[in-house]
């Protein structure tokens, strides 16, 4: 009886095997939900739409955005975080939701845990100020920052965005006590650019396709793109290299990750597919729409990736500064 017994089980066992070899084989057979964990609108959530159309016809299978956001990317993330790790359910990643969360003492989980599966895209950040703005270029922007910091107000999105982390890397630059200037609280880089067209706060920073339209109309001055690449939809906005501030460098990304645990066979198929529509002329196209371009990172050359970011942003913090 006992031999039938173990017997059984063992069976039971190597048919249960058998059956997750097969359905990775086979992966993926339905349609798979990608959440996002910001509100619709935002350059993640356009770059993520565009993904998610190219991944349907890469997987032959609907690839459905789902948007869950609120308490700092928190409620997105945690619901891929701790579902079935099955390839059925991915994550609009990125620092917001990945290595930033490694400094929020109220994140309720380990920030890693996850599956990194690919980068897609990156992009750089834009200073901005208003187009009435006494502050012509960035220059005027840093001397005025500097002569009286605790009058100068920057939007600031809870420490908790890449946005943030470019304010406080353009503060740390200019020498600028980032304890004295005025942090004035935003739900989003949107609402800072809002803000700085309308004359609320003095500066603003945000992903650059966050200034494009307002930017268009002549509401908002882009005073500089952070890294050395230009950005078309910006005509005339210098680079931070060009001005001679190459460590204003600041930039963000998205991409896919997965519950912790997702098989390898299924993680290396995602890459593979993620990779492939990365070199799609319409999916670059979208994603240079937003002021991204592709940049191809997986395994764990993402994850170290990912893990130097978070001890770069724990430096940035700790030298000026995050609470909000």
């Amino acid at each position: 009886m006992r031999r039938a017994a173990f017997a059984l089980v063992a069976c039971l066992t190597l048919g249960a095997c058998s059956g997750t070899a097969e359905s990775a084989a086979d992966y993926p057979s339905r349609a798979i939900d990608y959440v996002v964990p910001f509100a619709a609108g935002g350059s993640t959530d356009i770059a993520a739409r565009a993904a998610a159309d190219a991944l349907s016809g890469e997987l032959d299978v609907p690839v459905n955005v789902i948007n869950k956001p609120g308490a700092d990317q928190i409620i997105g993330t945690d619901s891929v975080r701790t579902a079935d790790p099955d390839g059925y359910t991915l994550l609009a990643d990125g620092a917001g939701s990945s290595s930033i969360q490694g400094l929020l003492p109220y994140v309720p989980y380990p920030w890693d845990d996850r599956t990194f599966v690919a980068r897609f895209a990156q992009g750089p950040h834009v200073y901005v100020v208003g187009g009435d703005s006494p502050y012509r270029d960035f220059d005027a922007v840093v001397a005025a920052a500097r002569e009286d910091p605790e009058r100068f107000t920057v939007g600031w999105i809870g420490g908790s965005s890449t946005s943030d982390f470019a304010t406080l890397q353009f503060l740390a630059s200019s020498g600028i006590d980032a304890g004295k200037v005025r942090r004035v609280p935003f739900r989003s880089s949107g609402e800072v650019m809002r803000a700085v067209a309308a004359g609320d706060i003095d500066f603003g920073a945000g992903g650059a396709s966050s200034a494009f339209s307002l930017a268009g109309t002549g509401k908002l001055r882009a005073v500089a793109v952070t890294g050395d690449t230009p950005v078309d939809e910006l005509p005339d906005t210098p680079t931070t290299t060009s001005l001679g501030h190459p460590e204003l460098d600041m930039r963000y990304w998205v991409g896919v990750s997965a519950p912790p645990g997702l098989p390898g066979d299924i993680t290396g198929k995602l890459a593979d597919a993620v990779a492939a529509i990365a070199e799609q002329d319409d999916v670059v196209a979208r994603l240079r729409a937003v002021g991204l371009e592709p940049a191809v990172l997986t395994g764990e050359d993402l994850r170290t990736a990912i893990g130097r970011e978070k001890d770069r942003f724990t430096t940035l913090s700790d030298q000026v500064g995050v609470a909000g």
